[in-house]
């Protein structure tokens, strides 16, 4: 049985927020924030611009 939408956004919504404000692993200065990268939300860095994690929905069109 597949997850439901709103759980599946919620796990999304938490995995954000537990990296956001980490440092980041490929630079001496970052911090990851969260942000839009390739039309999806994620976390990247701010100072980098490494993308850590992406989250995007599938269509089901």
């Amino acid at each position: 049985m597949a997850k439901s939408e709103s759980s599946q956004s919620n796990g999304q919504q938490q995995l954000l927020a537990m990296l956001e404000g980490r440092s980041c692993h490929h630079c001496e200065d970052g911090e990851l924030e969260r942000a839009t990268y390739k039309d999806n939300r994620a976390i990247i860095c701010d100072s980098c611009g490494t993308p850590r994690v992406q989250v995007w929905s599938a269509s089901l069109n």
